[in-house]
C-alpha cells in the first residue's frame, strides 16, 4: 500500500524563527561563560535581542509591514517612552547614587527591592528571555495556530514593535557609558 497524503510541514517562517530563538539563547547560554564584566555581557544579549526581535519579525511578517506600519510606528514610541521612564532613567539614578565603578560591578544584581521599586532593568536577563519566548509562540501562533490571520500577524507586529521601542533607549544608553572591558566577575558567578 501505497501513502499518497501530503504531509503538512510547519512554514518556513516558523522554522527561521525558532532557528533564530536557538541561536540567541545559545549566545546567552555562551556568554555567562564568557570571560566578561557583567555590564559588558549585558551590552551583547541586549544588542542581540534587539537583532532578534528584528530577524524574527522581519522573517515571518515581512508581508505586513506596510499595513501595519502605522501601528507599529506608535508602539515603537510607546516602548520608547516605556523604556527610557522606567528603565534608563531609575539606571541613571543608581548610577548617580552608588557612583560609576559600584553602578558597572553590581548594576546586574538583583534585590528584592529592584522590584518593589519597579527598577525594571534590574531583571533585563529575565526580561529578554521571556519576551523572546513570549514573542516566538506568538509568532507560531500566528501563523501556525491562525494560519497567517493578518489581524493576529498585526497584533504580533504590535508585541514587538513594543519590545523594540522599549529596549531601544536601553540598549543606547549602555553603549554610551565608557566602561572597561576586562572581566571583574567572581568565581561565584559562575
Amino acid at each position: 500500500m501505497q501513502y499518497t497524503k501530503e504531509v503538512d510541514q510547519l512554514p518556513l517562517s516558523i522554522i527561521a524563527s525558532v532557528a533564530l530563538l536557538t541561536l540567541f539563547l545559545c549566545l546567552v547560554v555562551g556568554l555567562k561563560y564568557a570571560r566578561l564584566s557583567n555590564f559588558a555581557r549585558t551590552r551583547l544579549i541586549m544588542t542581540s535581542f534587539f537583532l532578534f526581535i528584528v530577524a524574527t519579525l522581519a522573517a515571518s511578517f515581512w508581508q505586513y509591514v506596510a499595513q501595519s506600519l502605522p501601528y507599529t510606528i506608535a508602539a515603537v514610541v510607546c516602548g520608547i517612552v516605556v523604556g527610557y521612564t522606567f528603565g534608563v532613567r531609575a539606571e541613571q539614578q543608581k548610577m548617580r547614587v552608588s557612583g560609576m565603578e559600584h553602578y558597572l560591578e553590581h548594576f546586574a544584581h538583583i534585590h528584592l527591592r529592584d522590584f518593589t521599586e519597579l527598577n525594571w532593568w534590574s531583571v533585563i536577563n529575565f526580561y529578554s528571555v521571556a519576551a523572546g519566548l513570549v514573542l516566538i509562540n506568538l509568532v507560531a501562533l500566528s501563523t501556525v495556530i491562525f494560519d497567517g490571520n493578518e489581524e493576529a500577524a498585526i497584533l504580533t507586529l504590535l508585541f514587538g514593535a513594543f519590545l523594540l521601542g522599549s529596549i531601544m533607549p536601553y540598549v543606547a544608553h549602555l553603549w554610551s557609558i565608557r566602561a572597561p572591558h576586562h572581566t571583574k566577575s567572581t568565581s561565584s558567578e559562575r
